[in-house]
């Protein structure tokens, strides 16, 4: 498990939004994790990912929100995914709440203490301390399969870990 110096005891909700939805993630403390999983969006739109969020607030109550954050909004589905989560950020400040945000550089840097940098190496290490996870595991992907659904729901997962880590 990663190594917090005090122990923090705030319900953080992580979102990860992506092609299938919103993924997300409940800790009351780095060592409890509460609920997971994809609310699923068909057909994807920021309005429906919106309503999505509000209902994982509402049933949470979380302290804290941390989101997904960008490292190149260039290309077109990031400049999409930049206007959903910058819709995400304004609708969590107007509940009250601190947002944060982490970059996949950030989560990779972290994580390459525990010597995993790929999202299937930190899935794998997340498994390993939460045994729980281990159905949502999936196969090694090849450049040229498609990502498995379950993948969102391990990035929001390490987004907390991050948050956690660099917050304490």
């Amino acid at each position: 498990m990663m190594k917090m110096k005090k122990e923090i005891n705030e319900t953080v909700l992580s979102l990860y939004p992506n092609t299938f939805g919103v993924c997300y993630a409940i800790f009351d403390s780095p060592n409890d994790l509460v609920d997971y999983g994809i609310g699923y969006v068909r057909p994807v739109n920021s309005k429906k990912s919106i309503e999505k969020v509000k209902k994982y607030i509402k049933f949470h109550k979380p302290d804290i929100v941390v989101v997904r954050g960008l490292n190149k909004p260039n290309s077109r589905q990031n400049k999409r995914n930049q206007k959903l989560i910058d819709l995400i950020c304004k609708k969590v400040k107007e509940q009250g709440l601190k947002v944060y945000q982490y970059k996949r550089s950030q989560i990779k840097e972290i994580f390459s203490q525990f010597n995993t940098t790929s999202k299937y190496q930190i899935s794998k290490r997340i498994i390993e301390w939460f045994p729980e996870l281990e159905g949502l595991e999936y196969p090694y992907r090849k450049e040229w399969m498609a990502e498995n659904h379950n993948v969102g729901i391990f990035d929001a997962i390490s987004m907390a870990f991050i948050h956690f880590y660099l917050n304490e």
